[in-house]
């Protein structure tokens, strides 16, 4: 697989966009935004250790109010030709809590004739530091 860093930097940009497209409120109340973004096969396995497939995911994203995503330090790598992970951090913070919890977030983009579509996406708190260890 001879990737160009020409084709690497267009592919990162564009998984990005598409990472932050899915965090923001207007695609997360539109159902058919959401069904072109995510594989019939998603996944997802939440921060609170929940799991959701794609029916479950179209149902709820669209009835919740969106929180607020502050999504920093992607990474983006190239599994195979059709296949790509996106690893990034970010702070979320729900509607009506004060809070803003950290996440490592990490998700698998597959290729097909759709388009790059989100296979399976994971969130993993991160626990505020407790001092030295």
């Amino acid at each position: 697989m001879i990737v160009t860093s020409e084709q690497a930097q267009a592919l990162t940009e564009h998984l990005i966009a598409l990472e932050l497209q899915l965090q923001r409120a207007e695609t997360r109340k539109n159902k058919a935004q959401l069904n072109l973004l995510l594989a019939n096969g998603f996944e997802e396995i939440a921060a609170s250790g929940v799991r959701f497939d794609k029916a479950h995911v179209l149902q709820r994203l669209p009835e919740e109010q969106a929180p607020s995503v502050e999504a920093f330090d992607f990474e983006v790598r190239l599994l195979a030709k059709d296949l790509a992970q996106v690893l990034y951090k970010a702070k979320l913070r729900k509607a009506g809590e004060l809070q803003t919890k950290l996440s490592l977030r990490s998700s698998l983009w597959q290729l097909n004739s759709l388009g790059w579509q989100m296979l399976f996406h994971q969130g993993t708190a991160v626990l505020p530091a407790s001092g030295p260890a």
